[in-house]
């Protein structure tokens, strides 16, 4: 070794002049001895930086999540990993101090900058999965899961530093190794294809937030009609009605329709779309005793008095050819409309109509369009049956009648059914009524 820069120096104490010239025989012992309280230094730094950086991240993460035995863990580790890197990469100034052979000091710089990138990569490592366990604790985790994107945080991280590790020790450009690695490159593309589309697709339906654990979602192309039960990098596991679990790659989620009903049931209001069908033969003008008789409806009183007063000003002096009546399917349908905006179970703040569709061969329908309060299946269901049900029983008092189609009963006996208000009685069919005609005796007979 040759420190004659520093014998040479007045600045150098002269307990150092005596050390160099007494390990002036043993060059590579000096060597050694500067590595070593480089190391020395380093370690010590390491250890200050650790105990303060420890406190600072533990008082940081009480403040704003529990403190689990995990996440203790897991904050030392990263703290003591990063705490190695700014130490290792300060000894790389220190070997090279004058005199100490240059094969050595390019060795422990080597060495040095491996252990740097070592322990930042695992300092990283270990701050991704302190993220993750911070995350599990929020609010919309269990919803919105991002074990996913974690891992392929954590193969990014590792695959980066294994690159740059191999550069550093060839003394090449990144870039350089990248470029070369070109042809494998594209390998591996077509290798871990579906894993790469699975990464976009799992980072679009998080960002986008297209589907949560607990959601219920439709697929039919997949066969899925269900309960959203774990969200993966992969795959989406979904629990069907029938108790059956199917398992669907999340690329579909992007690339095929699918029905996300949770949004509905957050929303607090499930829509009703159901349509009654009316025999249009049924339709006609009330009778002025049929207006009196409907008047007993609560829901009806004021609306009839109305349009009665309203109708007898429009009708005054006009022939009986050119005045107003009211129809029996106008009144249900007001009717309707006024049951549904006292239902208790309806939101009222929500579409909500009574209206008639394009007649056909079967009939008018009259569909009921509102939002049930209940959103959740079994009670919604009972909501929706109980008012068609209500509909239905209340529908012959306005002398309608719903279609259907005909019976056996109804096509043997044709017109000797007695129909009043839709209602069949039954106690005609006893002793039905024969046409005189031989002929159609004989087809009765049948």
């Amino acid at each position: 070794m040759d420190f004659s820069k520093l014998l040479q120096s007045e600045s150098t104490a002269q307990w150092t002049k005596d050390v160099i010239a007494k390990l002036a025989p043993y060059p590579y012992l000096a060597d050694i001895i500067i590595v070593v309280l480089a190391l020395l230094i380093s370690a010590a730094l390491g250890l200050m930086l650790f105990f303060l950086l420890q406190r600072i991240l533990i008082r940081f993460y009480r403040k704003h999540c529990t403190l689990s035995p995990e996440l203790v863990q897991c904050i030392r580790k990263m703290t003591f990993a990063f705490a190695n890197c700014l130490p290792l990469y300060a000894i790389v100034y220190c070997v090279w101090v004058d005199g100490i052979h240059e094969w050595i000091a390019i060795l422990v710089m080597k060495m040095t900058m491996a252990l740097f990138v070592f322990s930042l990569t695992v300092a990283l490592t270990h701050a991704i999965k302190t993220f993750g366990l911070w995350y599990k604790q929020q609010r919309n985790a269990e919803q919105r899961p991002i074990d996913g994107l974690l891992k392929v945080s954590v193969i990014f991280v590792w695959t980066g530093a294994i690159i740059i590790l191999i550069s550093a020790l060839l003394d090449k450009s990144p870039l350089y190794l990248l470029s070369g690695l070109g042809a494998i490159a594209a390998v591996l593309l077509l290798i871990f294809q579906q894993t790469l589309l699975s990464l976009v697709a799992s980072v679009q339906v998080n960002a986008e937030h297209l589907v949560e654990i607990g959601d219920w979602i439709v697929m039919e192309s997949n066969h899925v009609d269900g309960i959203v039960l774990e969200i993966s990098l992969h795959t989406l596991k979904v629990r069907n009605w029938d108790r059956t679990v199917v398992c669907v790659p999340v690329c579909d989620l992007v690339n095929k329709s699918f029905i996300n009903y949770s949004v509905m049931q957050r929303g607090g209001g499930r829509r009703i779309k159901r349509a009654i069908w009316i025999d249009q033969r049924s339709i006609r003008f009330l009778s002025k005793e049929e207006v009196d008789m409907l008047k007993g409806f609560d829901l009806l009183k004021d609306y009839l008095e109305s349009k009665e007063a309203e109708i007898a000003t429009y009708n005054t002096g006009r022939s009986q050819f050119n005045t107003r009546h009211l129809t029996n399917l106008g009144t249900f349908r007001m009717y309707a409309m006024r049951y549904l905006e006292q239902n208790p179970n309806i939101r009222t703040d929500m579409p909500l109509m009574v209206r008639e569709r394009e007649p056909g061969s079967t009939g008018i329908a009259l569909e009921i369009y509102c939002f049930s309060k209940e959103v959740t299946w079994i009670p919604y269901e009972r909501v929706q049956s109980d008012i068609i049900e209500h509909l239905l029983a209340v529908l012959p008092s306005f002398r309608l009648r719903v279609f259907q189609e005909c019976s056996d009963i109804y096509q043997e006996i044709g017109n000797q059914v007695d129909v009043v208000g839709g209602a069949f009685r039954f106690d005609h069919y006893k002793n039905p009524v024969y046409p005189d005609n031989s002929e159609d005796s004989e087809l009765f007979d049948r």
